[in-house]
């Protein structure tokens, strides 16, 4: 089945499976979302050919239904270059993505190996894709600001925590320094963990979980 909003796309592609070989064989077509989910579901095509841009609409939001809804494999043919849209689409189900701009025979050979339930992408997302899965998660910024504390800084913080509101004195007799040295020490943590005052400290301490 092919899904593209264009007539002269449509017709294009219609002539190109007509003559690609008798084990390809058109079942329908769609022009934008409301009719693929239509026919999807009607007809049961083992490949759904889909453009992203269908009438001034992504198809990107009606692909897990479409997939769902038809029980079909979906292989996007477009022409939008956006990376980032052609790999979600990728991570939502498609399982090919191939240029308007591609060959006639890549494009026939492509549908005939999503029909196998083989991945056909396009190089270029194929490295973005690859890229995407070998680079390392994102570290939590606050993850990586408690992680920057000292060890006697983790205790002056949970000291903190426990006094909830003694005075400096009173903590720096429980940490064993001496009050102007638990000032710098406490001046020095503001600062790592982007607050203000001790009062700060307590509720961002709390949040966090850094009570002991």
């Amino acid at each position: 089945m092919l899904v593209d909003d264009h007539k002269t796309m449509l017709w294009g592609l219609e002539k190109l499976i007509e003559g690609g070989g008798d084990d390809l064989q058109l079942v329908g077509t769609a022009h934008n979302n409301d009719t693929a989910l239509q026919q999807g579901g009607a007809l049961k095509p083992d490949v759904i050919v889909l453009d992203l841009d269908l009438e001034g609409r992504s198809s990107i939001e009606i692909l897990p239904q479409l997939l769902q809804a038809s029980g079909a494999k979906v292989m996007i043919l477009s022409g939008n270059r956006d990376q980032g849209l052609l790999t979600q689409a990728v991570k939502l189900g498609a399982r090919g993505v191939v240029s308007k701009e591609a060959p006639a025979d890549v494009v026939l050979n492509s549908i005939r190996a999503v029909s196998r339930g083989e991945t056909c992408l396009d190089p270029v997302l194929m490295n973005a894709l690859l890229g995407q899965l070998s680079a390392p998660p994102k570290a939590d910024p606050e993850a990586v600001r408690i992680a920057s504390l000292t060890p006697k800084e983790r205790k002056i913080v949970a000291v903190v925590v426990e006094g909830n509101g003694a005075p400096n004195k009173e903590l720096a007799s429980k940490l064993f320094i001496a009050e102007p040295t638990l000032r710098n020490n406490l001046t020095t943590i503001y600062q790592k963990l982007g607050v203000a005052n001790r009062l700060e400290l307590y509720v961002y301490a709390t949040k966090h979980g850094m009570t002991a």
